[in-house]
């Protein structure tokens, strides 16, 4: 797998992360008998963008490393 790959496989996961939290949290309502789903979509959401900026730092640092290497 190549840096690239890495790094656009995390921002894509970063960028569905933010759109499933961004989703679940529009017309949020306390009165809304979906309350706790749309909580639980909002934490997924949290979750899967941590990940994947994660996924971002290490392809940065192993992208930093290979720089190292080289130079």
């Amino acid at each position: 797998m190549s840096i690239s790959s890495i790094m656009s496989s995390g921002l894509q996961s970063l960028q569905a992360g933010i759109n499933r939290a961004a989703i679940a949290g529009s017309g949020l309502n306390v009165e809304n008998d979906e309350f706790a789903g749309k909580m639980v979509a909002m934490r997924q959401g949290e979750i899967e963008a941590k990940a994947a900026a994660n996924v971002i730092k290490t392809g940065d640092q192993i992208l930093g490393t290979l720089i190292d290497i080289r130079g």
